[in-house]
């Protein structure tokens, strides 16, 4: 950005070891004041021992808008957005004179990778006409070894629940102008990161207000799985078995396959395991440290329904009750989803939405025309979901 900018990561980051990893943007676009991306990296005690071997350091893309280096005074809300399976926080957004991206190991070959789907003169424009007053927008880092964290505890995988509502949140209102109440914060996500934005704001209404879900996964009466099990015996059908022999013939980290677009099965011997380790962790069992929907014996493979309880204690959609409570408290809540979802997907937020109508939980859902899992994001977030957050969110200090 510019030199007052500079000083203050100079000053007050230095300390903290941390990096400055993306350059700066020009002052101007045209009429247009300009604000920029940065990219830094910051300490995570929250991941720390972790068995996986993830680093305690990770990396933060930050929105910083056109008047924060003009006006000192000046504090700002938070928008806080989580990523999902196999991105990363340059999905979200990308410093434009930042370093060359390299591929990022089993990242999919679609549009979720290295996307940067806000871009800094976008929303420098939507800002200057009005459309949403100036706000800052932070999306950490939510990859782990598996690709995904979810979002929650796991002596497995780390505490990336805590590392978000504590790390992250508490580095950005040390070091940055913000407006530090939950009441001028707002989180949001896509899939995973939907469902994780739904996970952390029902169980930290005290540090997020508001929250957007963006096509959330997970969130149905059965974490929105799809349909496993297709014989008598219990059994799964055979693309489950397949999914499930291979995870049982690997050895080590090592071995995680890539991820594509066109081959499901690898997406899932993935997702497995990162779930695994999230929601049933077992650091008792080398290599990937968790419990399976599905484990081999006698030869046949059969559901452990233990595991299972396990990940649904972790379920946003049987947490309601727990919350509900939490989930009244929040200035506001808007799920949405697009008419050509997958099938699980859409059964599940149809059911998620479903029982907060029972319960008389406030909210606001949209099925959307034309939208898939992914081909909608910077539309919805741009015309819709910052929008939802104008109205939300805190903007003054009084």
């Amino acid at each position: 950005m510019k030199a007052t900018l500079r000083r203050v990561f100079d000053s007050a980051l230095t300390s903290c070891g941390l990096i400055l990893l993306a350059g700066c943007t020009d002052s101007s676009v045209g009429d247009i004041a300009s604000g920029e991306i940065v990219e830094i990296v910051i300490p995570a005690p929250s991941l720390s021992g972790n068995l996986l071997g993830d680093p305690n350091e990770q990396p933060v893309s930050i929105y910083l808008p056109p008047s924060y280096d003009s006006s000192s005074d000046k504090r700002y809300p938070v928008l806080y957005l989580l990523h999902g399976f196999t991105g990363t926080n340059r999905t979200w957004m990308i410093g434009p004179d930042g370093p060359d991206l390299e591929p990022v190991p089993g990242a999919a070959n679609g549009n979720y990778q290295h996307e940067g789907v806000l871009q800094s003169e976008r929303l420098d424009s939507i800002m200057a006409a009005g459309m949403v007053p100036e706000l800052i927008i932070v999306a950490p880092n939510g990859r782990n070894t598996y690709k995904h964290s979810f979002y929650v505890n796991s002596p497995v995988t780390g505490n990336w629940e805590d590392y978000v509502v504590e790390d992250v949140v508490g580095f950005i209102d040390a070091n940055f102008r913000t407006m530090p109440t939950a009441a001028s914060r707002g989180i949001a996500g896509h899939s995973g990161g939907a469902n994780g934005a739904l996970y952390l704001a029902m169980r930290h209404p005290q540090v997020f207000a508001s929250v957007y879900a963006m096509s959330p996964c997970c969130s149905g009466a059965n974490f929105s799985l799809p349909s496993l099990v297709a014989t008598e015996t219990g059994e799964p059908n055979q693309f489950w078995q397949d999914v499930y022999t291979s995870i049982g013939s690997l050895s080590s980290l090592d071995q995680l396959p890539m991820v594509f677009t066109d081959r499901p099965e690898d997406f899932y011997r993935n997702e497995e395991l990162a779930a695994a380790a999230a929601f049933a962790p077992n650091p008792d069992r080398p290599p990937f440290y968790g419990d399976y929907l599905f484990e081999l014996r006698d030869g046949h493979l059969v559901r452990n329904e233990s595991a299972l309880e396990r990940r649904m204690d972790h379920s946003v959609y049987r947490l309601i009750d727990k919350h509900e409570d939490a989930l009244r408290s929040l200035r506001g809540m808007f799920i949405d989803w697009g008419e050509h979802e997958m099938e699980p997907l859409a059964l599940g937020n149809a059911e998620f939405v479903e029982a907060l109508a029972l319960q008389r939980i406030p909210y606001i859902s949209e099925i959307y025309a034309g939208g898939y899992h992914g081909n909608m994001i910077t539309e919805r977030l741009e015309s819709r979901g910052l929008k939802f957050f104008a109205e939300t969110l805190q903007y003054s200090e009084e």
